[in-house]
């Protein structure tokens, strides 16, 4: 008969997840507008984060590894901008910031006064 004692059954060792967080600054205002992005990220278990891959949502993509990044958008909208961050042992995660683009003064000022 099997031994089915606790000690006896397979372990199993799932690394602890990566933490993420990006925050984009300012994220309001009117185009044409400069962001920063302050990404950290990082591996609990300390395996290196080898690539880094950021959308800004306007089809700007960079795939450079700083944790400080910038993006003009020069259309109003609103874009959701995110990293990507792999490690050496090929454990991802992604990271998300929103960004809302209003209308530059200017075009807000002419299309009021063509309304008028």
């Amino acid at each position: 008969m099997p031994d089915a004692s606790p000690s006896a059954r397979p372990t199993m060792s799932i690394p602890e997840p990566l933490l993420i967080s990006v925050q984009a600054v300012p994220g309001y205002g009117p185009a044409p507008l400069l962001v920063g992005f302050l990404l950290i990220a990082l591996d609990p278990s300390g395996a290196e984060i080898v690539s880094f891959n950021w959308n800004f949502g306007d089809g700007h993509v960079v795939t450079l590894p700083p944790t400080l990044a910038y993006n003009t958008y020069s259309q109003p909208g609103n874009y959701v901008a995110r990293v990507t961050v792999t490690t050496a042992d090929g454990r991802s995660a992604t990271g998300f910031a929103g960004v809302i683009v209003k209308p530059s003064l200017g075009a807000t000022m002419q299309q009021r006064q063509l309304n008028q």
